[in-house]
């Protein structure tokens, strides 16, 4: 202990010096800039300050200079980000805030704010036509300004909607061409399995489908129905850069986007089931389900308003006898060509969009809640669309046929 204390005795009044020293030249360093920075000589000798009254706060003088500068106290200011319109800035007790008022609910005001919001909310195009966008929902950057042209919301996942507009004995919609009725109804188009018509009532075998109920409360309610942008895809393959094949779950999450592997070798029942699980797993307030006969036609009679016969010739769709460039999965700076007369599958959206809506004809058929009845039995499934193994002249947009066993399962199955 007495060894350890004479070394102390020595390093101490060492460390106090070495502080002193340090303290002092500190002190002489301050001051020696407070002096430079402060005044200067001119040549005949006179003192001259450097500081600018500018920078000096108004009734403070320094170095002889009084300040001039106006300081705006703002600490008595009362206004939040909600009572300033969005994307403009303010200070509000000295902090910068950004406005998240918004001053219109139409939907080219919409386009690009990345808005969700937290209730419905009744939003109009530029002709004044009435959208309803749900909770949790934004309008897209990809979206149209008209409801003729494919007005699309996107929830934070991506996933993609269009507005189709609808009423169970019509509603007008305003169309730059005129006003326009468009009515939530199943349609004959003329081209269906066998030349069968949709229904026959005398011989008892055709089509059918009553109009769900809760498509009918909500059509009635809302005047409209939202129809996937894409086809269903699947998110865990398209992650892993591939599209699916038979052995892929029937348990991956449904998306829809575009760029995504379809969902396709899947069942009706599991499609059904898939549709409906898509509202809880992406915590949606308002319901998902499958496509029926009314939606689909609906949809096709909507398009229509610009396109006259889409329902009965729909070239824009993946078609045996197409020829296009798309991308490959999870490779979109990789452009490919599809070899004229393939039936290889494409992935979602790669196709040419007809009211900002993709996939609807050609690459696969699609599942719809829609049965067959003959003489007294029921066949499933229904399907709409044609494929990539067909013709667009033999299997448009409109086409309807059936199937005769539930167990279908193959690469051409998706919804």
């Amino acid at each position: 202990m007495k060894k350890y204390m004479k070394k102390l005795k020595i390093i101490l009044p060492v460390l106090l010096v070495i502080i002193v020293i340090l303290v002092v030249m500190i002190v002489n360093i301050n001051k020696d800039s407070r002096i430079k920075e402060s005044t200067y000589k001119t040549a005949n000798g006179e003192s001259v300050s450097t500081f600018l009254a500018e920078y000096i706060r108004e009734g403070i003088t320094i170095g002889g200079v009084e300040g001039t500068l106006k300081v705006l106290d703002t600490s008595d200011a009362t206004a939040s980000a909600k009572d300033i319109e969005w994307g403009r800035t303010a200070y509000v007790n000295g902090e910068k805030i950004t406005g998240t008022m918004l001053t219109s609910n139409k939907v080219s005001y919409l386009k690009g704010k990345d808005v969700y919001f937290d209730e419905n909310k009744e939003v109009i195009d530029d002709l004044e036509n009435k959208i309803i966008l749900p909770k949790g929902f934004k309008i897209s950057e990809e979206s149209a300004v008209l409801v003729e042209d494919g007005i699309v919301i996107e929830d934070r996942n991506k996933n993609q909607f269009v507005w189709i507009p609808a009423g169970i004995n019509g509603v007008n919609i305003n169309t730059t061409t005129g006003i326009k009725n468009v009515k939530y109804e199943r349609i004959d188009f003329g081209i269906q399995f066998g030349g069968k018509p949709t229904w026959d009532e005398n011989a008892n075998y055709g089509y059918y489908e009553s109009m769900p109920e809760d498509e009918r409360s909500s059509i009635e309610k809302y005047y409209g129905y939202y129809i996937g942008r894409f086809d269903a895809g699947d998110k865990e393959v398209t992650n892993e850069k591939r599209m699916r094949n038979e052995n892929n779950s029937i348990n991956n999450t449904v998306t829809i986007k575009k760029g995504d592997a379809p969902y396709n070798y899947v069942l009706k029942k599991d499609a059904v089931s898939l549709s409906e699980g898509m509202a809880q797993e992406e915590g949606y307030d308002t319901k998902t389900k499958l496509c029926s006969s009314f939606a689909w036609d609906t949809a096709i009679n909507f398009i229509q308003i610009k396109t006259s016969d889409y329902g009965t010739n729909s070239p824009q769709g993946n078609y045996k006898d197409t020829t296009f460039n798309y991308a490959n999965i999870g490779e979109t700076e990789k452009m490919q060509t599809k070899t004229n007369g393939s039936t290889i599958l494409v992935p979602n959206g790669q196709t040419t969009p007809v009211s900002n809506i993709y996939d609807m004809s050609g690459n696969m058929f699609k599942f719809i809640s829609e049965i067959y009845h003959m003489d007294g039995d029921t066949w499933e499934p229904v399907y709409r669309g044609g494929n990539s193994q067909a013709l667009v002249d033999d299997r448009p947009v409109g086409y309807r046929a059936y199937r005769d066993r539930d167990n279908i399962k193959d690469e051409f199955w998706r919804f």
